[in-house]
C-alpha cells in the first residue's frame, strides 16, 4: 500500500466495534477510507480472519448503529484478504451511542460544548447569528439608536422596522435574532464583553503593579467598537514632525488596522464560546486582540503562506452583512490586505515590524507591532527627513515663514517632532478648562462653566470645539441618550495641557481690569440672579448672589474624588448624574455585572455624598449638594 494514512484514509490490523466511531467521523466530516486488514506503520497487508462473517457483520453493524450505509468491499492485497470500508460525508449529523465523532486531520475527536452546538447548526442549514435570541427578546422592547445613525450616515437613508426584518435582525414575529440581539444598544448577550487592559512593560507579569489601566466593556456591538477604539488611543502615542513643505505623522498603529482588527475580532468570533470574550491588551511594543474561536474550517492561520491570499470564509455571516451595510467592513474579505498595507506603504515604519497572525482551535489573536517603540524623537525625524514620507499641508508654507528663524536648531525640530501651541479664543479655552480632567454631560458642564442657556453653550462654546476638532460625544452613535457626555479630543487634550491662551480671567490682563470686569458684570446681572434658582435636566442648583454656583468651590476636589474611583464605579456615577432615579438592577444590567457589585460601587460613591431618598425602586439619588444627581 503505497497511501499514507491521511484526513480520510485509516489503516487497521484487525476489526473492533470502536472502529465504528472512526466510520462516525467520516461520516460527520469530509468522508474517508478505513482498511483492514493493514498493519499501520508498515502499510503492509496482514489480512483479515473470517472475511465473510466480517463482511455481513460490519455494514450490518453501520446502518443499525448509526442509520446510514457505507461501500464495503473484499480486496485481495499482495494475496491478503483485505476489507475497504468506503464512508460518504453525511449531509446531516451521525452519532454513534449517542456521541458525535468528527474526524480532522488525522485524529478523531468527539463534539462536546459549543464545537458540537455549532456542527449541529451547520448540518441543519442554521447559522448562530440568523436563529431567534435566547430569551425570546422582541426587538420592540430594545433601542437602536447607534445603529439607526450609523445607517444613516452610511447610506443616507433612515432605518426602518421593515429593514430590521429584511437585515436579518427580527424574525416575522418580532422576535430578535441573536445578530438584532447584538446590535441592540443594551444587548441581552451577556458574554458581548470587551475586556482592554494597559500592561506595564513587554507581558503579563512585568511587575507588581501590572496593569496601569483595565477597563470592562458590555452591550452592542457598536458601542463596544467605540469603546475599544477610545481606550487604544487613550493609550497610544502620536505625534507630528513638520517639514519645509510637508508633515510627516508618527503613529504608534494606524488608526484603520485597529478599527479593521476589532471589527473582525467582534464580528467573526465564536459567540458559542460563552464563557469569553474579546480582549484588546496592550503592552509597550505592541498591542494583541484576542478573539473567542480560531479560523472557520480545520486550518490554523499561520499554516497560509500568504496572509493576503486567505480565503474569505464567515462564521456569522449575517452579523457581517450588517456591519458591510454599514460602511464598516467590505464584502470581498480585504481586511488582512489592509492590514499589511498600513504597516508596508501608509505609516513611518522605521523597523520594518509587520502584524502576525495566530489562531488556535479556540482563539484567534493578531498582533500589531508597536512603530514609535525603541526610537527616540531624535531618530524619528532624522529617518523621515529628506525621505519620501509625508502628508500635503496647506499651511506648511505660511508654518514653514513663522518658524524660519528656529526650525534648525535641535530644541525647534525637537518641539515640532510633538505639537505646535495653537492659539484658541477664550470660550474654547473655557470648554478646555472645564473638560481637561473628565468627561461631562451638559448640565454638569453648565455648572462648572457657570452657564444657564443650553442653546448658549451649544452654540457659542460648544459648536466651536467640535469644528476645531477639540471636543466629542461619548455616545457618538446615541446622540439622544441619557448617558451622553463631552469629552476631548486626543488633539483637544493636548491643547488643553500645552496651549491654552489666556482668558478674560489670566494673569496676562492686569489684575485690577480682570476685576474690574468681574465687578461690572456683577452688578449688571446682580437684580436678576438675586436668590435666583435655575433648572437643569431636573436638577436645582442654588445661585449665591454674587451669581457663582455654590458648587463651583467644591469642583476641583470633586474631579480628583472621581477619578480615584474605580471603572465600575465611575460608569454607575455616571449613570446616576444622568438619571438620579435609577435603580441598582438597570446599572448592574447596563455595567454588566452583579447587583452585589453594583452595592460595592455604590460605597465609593459614598465618599461623595451619595444617599438614596425614598423608596428602593421609587426614590431617588442625591450626593448632598458634591456634584451629584440633587
Amino acid at each position: 500500500m503505497k497511501r499514507d494514512e491521511n484526513q480520510t484514509v485509516e489503516y487497521k490490523e484487525s476489526w473492533h466495534d470502536k472502529y465504528l466511531e472512526w466510520v462516525c467521523g467520516y461520516a460527520n466530516a469530509k468522508g474517508g477510507t478505513l482498511y483492514i486488514g493493514i498493519k499501520d506503520g508498515t502499510k503492509r497487508p496482514v489480512g483479515v480472519k473470517n472475511p465473510n462473517k466480517l463482511m455481513e457483520d460490519i455494514p450490518n453493524s453501520i446502518r443499525n448503529t448509526m442509520g446510514i450505509v457505507a461501500d464495503v468491499s473484499l480486496l485481495k492485497k499482495q494475496g491478503k484478504d483485505v476489507i475497504r470500508i468506503k464512508v460518504r460525508a453525511s449531509t446531516f449529523p451521525v452519532s454513534y451511542q449517542g456521541r458525535f465523532h468528527y474526524r480532522t486531520g488525522a485524529v478523531k475527536m468527539m463534539l462536546t460544548g459549543p464545537a458540537l452546538t455549532q456542527f449541529l447548526m451547520e448540518k441543519s442549514g442554521q447559522q448562530w447569528d440568523s436563529v431567534p435570541c435566547s430569551g425570546g427578546h422582541r426587538a420592540s422592547d430594545f433601542t437602536f439608536i447607534a445603529l439607526k445613525n450609523r445607517y444613516q450616515a452610511a447610506s443616507g437613508e433612515k432605518l426602518t422596522k421593515d429593514d430590521l426584518l429584511s437585515f436579518g435582525l427580527v424574525t416575522e414575529t418580532g422576535i430578535m435574532t441573536n445578530t438584532g440581539a447584538l446590535m441592540a444598544d443594551e444587548s441581552p448577550i451577556s458574554h458581548s464583553r470587551v475586556f482592554c487592559t494597559r500592561w506595564n512593560g513587554l507581558n503579563m507579569t512585568a511587575g507588581v503593579m501590572d496593569a496601569a489601566d483595565d477597563r470592562e466593556y458590555s452591550g452592542g456591538l457598536l458601542q463596544l467598537l467605540k469603546y475599544a477604539e477610545d481606550f487604544v488611543r487613550l493609550h497610544s502615542r502620536r505625534a507630528w514632525h513638520k517639514r519645509p513643505t510637508d508633515r510627516v505623522n508618527f503613529r504608534e498603529y494606524p488608526e484603520r488596522s485597529i478599527q479593521e482588527m476589532l471589527i473582525n475580532g467582534l464580528v467573526h468570533r465564536d459567540y458559542l464560546e460563552t464563557g469569553s470574550e474579546v480582549h484588546v491588551d496592550i503592552f509597550d511594543d505592541r498591542i494583541e486582540i484576542t478573539s473567542p474561536g480560531g479560523m472557520p474550517g480545520e486550518r490554523k492561520v499561520q499554516e497560509y503562506a500568504n496572509i493576503c491570499r486567505i480565503p474569505s470564509r464567515r462564521r456569522n455571516k449575517c452579523l457581517a452583512d450588517v456591519f458591510e451595510r454599514l460602511d464598516l467592513m467590505e464584502r470581498k474579505g480585504s481586511g488582512f490586505k489592509k492590514l499589511y498595507e498600513d504597516y508596508e506603504k501608509l505609516s513611518v515604519n522605521l523597523g520594518k515590524r509587520m502584524p502576525s497572525l495566530e489562531s488556535e482551535s479556540d482563539y484567534f489573536r493578531v498582533t500589531l507591532p508597536n512603530l514609535l517603540y525603541g526610537f527616540t524623537d531624535e531618530q524619528l525625524v532624522a529617518a523621515v527627513d529628506n525621505s519620501e514620507y509625508g502628508v500635503a499641508n496647506d499651511t506648511a508654507k505660511a508654518d514653514k515663514t513663522h518658524h524660519d528663524t528656529h526650525h534648525d536648531t535641535h530644541h525647534d525640530t525637537h518641539h515640532d517632532t510633538h505639537h505646535d501651541n495653537p492659539v484658541v479664543d477664550a470660550k474654547v479655552s473655557k470648554v478646555l478648562h472645564a473638560l481637561k480632567d473628565a468627561p461631562l454631560s451638559m448640565s454638569n458642564l453648565l455648572r462648572s462653566m457657570n452657564l444657564r442657556d443650553r442653546a448658549t453653550l451649544r452654540e457659542d462654546y460648544l459648536r466651536p470645539c467640535f469644528k476645531l476638532g477639540y471636543v466629542e460625544l461619548t455616545l457618538p452613535g446615541a446622540r439622544q441618550s441619557r448617558f451622553q457626555q463631552y469629552r476631548l479630543t486626543e488633539l483637544g487634550a493636548m491643547v488643553a495641557k500645552t496651549g491654552l491662551p489666556a482668558t478674560e480671567e489670566s494673569p496676562e490682563k492686569s489684575p485690577q481690569s480682570a476685576t474690574s470686569n468681574r465687578e461690572t458684570d456683577r452688578e449688571t446681572n446682580r437684580e436678576t440672579d438675586r436668590c435666583e434658582v435655575a433648572v437643569q435636566d431636573g436638577s436645582v442648583v442654588g445661585k449665591r448672589e454674587d451669581g457663582g454656583s455654590q458648587e463651583s468651590s467644591q469642583e476641583s476636589s470633586q474631579e480628583n474624588s472621581i477619578a480615584e474611583l474605580s471603572p465600575g464605579a465611575r460608569k454607575a456615577y455616571e449613570m446616576i448624574i444622568a438619571d438620579e432615579r435609577i435603580t441598582a438592577a438597570v446599572i448592574a444590567k447596563s455595567v454588566g455585572v452583579s447587583n452585589r457589585m453594583v452595592f460595592k460601587y455604590i460605597s465609593e460613591l459614598r465618599r461623595l455624598g451619595l444617599r438614596h431618598e425614598g423608596a428602593t425602586k421609587s426614590g431617588r439619588w442625591v450626593f448632598d449638594g458634591r456634584g451629584g444627581a440633587k
